[in-house]
């Protein structure tokens, strides 16, 4: 006996059956009519690239521990991308001179990441990303998190079920220079920290920021950091705080962009946190991610941020961008939890496809032409090939939720004429199979009024 294969795919990959593509296009054609409304243009780059450009500007443990590598010749290594930005980097530094600013574009990519499979991960995933790159004013974080209350809102969900935590890096990087007193080179592990500050349980969290720093005052202000949850309270940690503090580019950020989401309306949806501060190297100003407010879902739906120095891995020139990578698959949890995905989704509707039955092989010829016919005028339609047993074929038919079936039989044949069967109401006429095309129109019309 020969050896039988695994049905399973590889482990943390997923097959899609059309049910499951109907669940997944929904989503992505609502987040495309947004990016519609907001004007931004799809764009799509290669899944594989030299792995230099994520291991300059990404995590050492996104590139080192979590990522697909290649090396197909000796010398050279390509990574499996496992986000977007540095291949959106890559390509705006192509054209940049070309490009008008600010430019607003979307991607819908597979990306694949090597870690361990768990609810919301999967080792290949699919992930929405905007990003707006040569806008310098914190309107460009406002557009994306008026865009991302929108994705939200137009599937249904409310403030009450998702917020945005946001925090700004330089604003985290003030206060490690000047009120922590942390050198400029240890202030990545400050991120790196607090970035575990969710993810890991309280007592390992806090062994965790032991065993990365030596100073107790530094232990104890980070440990107080991760659970601020307002400027103020953040800042009432410390003894005292100097006067320039508040004149610093991090404070003002912070503090206007509050501002400004007051004054959009957007405050309901959005939560300063001290402890997001995101988890790849190139982030640099306001930083921020989306949560489930419910229990079910207690990882981050997706989150993203301001990035200012990324185009340096391929130029000198400075252009400032700001976006986010949405995962589908966390998004379609969350959109499941909250019964938001409409249950026809699941159902290909066959209401405006044209069934041919046939009541014997004879009439395949004059099927197949029928079809061509039907499919001219953008009809989908399906032939039956049993070519026997009508009433087999119209339970077929009924079952699929077919409304219109065309019957083919000798008589049919001979004299060039269709009989056309309306599935509701069960009443069935023939026509000259030249008038086929205005009696499915009359047909539907009637259906739909």
């Amino acid at each position: 006996m020969s050896k039988k294969f695994s049905k399973d795919p590889l482990r943390g990959f997923k097959d899609f059956y059309p049910e499951d593509l109907r669940e997944f296009n929904w989503i992505v054609e609502n987040i495309k009519d947004i990016a519609e409304i907001y004007s931004y243009e799809e764009f799509k780059s290669p899944q594989l690239e030299p792995i230099e450009i994520f291991a300059a500007k990404s995590s050492d443990e996104l590139v080192n521990e979590q990522s697909f590598i290649i090396e197909k010749k000796e010398g050279e290594r390509l990574i499996l991308i496992p986000e977007l930005t540095p291949s959106l980097a890559r390509m705006i530094a192509r054209r940049s001179q070309e490009l008008k600013k600010p430019i607003r574009w979307y991607s819908n990519p597979t990306c694949f990441r090597y870690e361990r499979p768990q609810r919301g991960r999967r080792r290949m995933f699919n992930q929405i990303n905007f990003d707006i790159l040569g806008e310098n004013s914190l309107y460009a974080e406002l557009e994306i998190f008026n865009i991302i209350v929108d994705i939200f809102n137009e599937m249904g969900a409310t403030g009450d079920q998702f917020q945005i935590f946001y925090n700004s890096r330089r604003f985290i990087d003030e206060m490690c220079k000047n009120l922590l007193k942390i050198p400029q080179e240890k202030i990545p592990m400050v991120y790196k920290v607090l970035d575990k500050a969710d993810k890991i349980e309280e007592g390992e969290f806090e062994k965790f920021v032991s065993d990365t720093f030596e100073e107790e005052f530094i232990i104890k202000g980070i440990l107080k950091l991760k659970d601020a949850k307002s400027v103020e309270e953040t800042l009432s940690f410390f003894e005292t705080v100097p006067q320039e503090f508040y004149n610093t580019e991090g404070y003002l950020e912070l503090v206007n962009f509050q501002k400004l989401l007051k004054e959009s309306g957007l405050s309901d949806y959005c939560t300063y946190s001290s402890s997001v501060v995101r988890g790849l190297d190139y982030y640099t100003g306001i930083v921020f991610e989306v949560f489930d407010t419910g229990k079910e879902n207690i990882r981050s739906i997706f989150g993203g941020g301001r990035y200012d120095d990324l185009l340096s891995l391929y130029s000198d020139e400075k252009i400032s961008g700001i976006g986010f990578g949405l995962g589908v698959l966390m998004l379609t949890l969350f959109l499941k939890t909250y019964d938001l995905i409409p249950k026809e989704v699941y159902k290909k509707d066959y209401t405006d496809t044209i069934y041919i039955a046939s009541v014997n092989e004879k009439g395949s010829t004059y099927a197949i032409e029928l079809a061509r016919t039907i499919r001219d005028e953008d009809f989908p339609c399906i032939i039956d090939y049993k070519f026997k047993n009508l009433k087999s074929q119209l339970k077929k038919a009924n079952e699929l939720g077919i409304l219109i079936v065309l019957i083919i039989g000798p008589e049919e044949i001979e004299r060039n004429k269709v009989t056309i069967r309306n599935m509701v109401s069960e009443e069935q006429k023939s026509v000259n199979s030249e008038d086929i095309v205005e009696e499915i129109y009359t047909i539907l019309d009637e259906f739909e009024e």
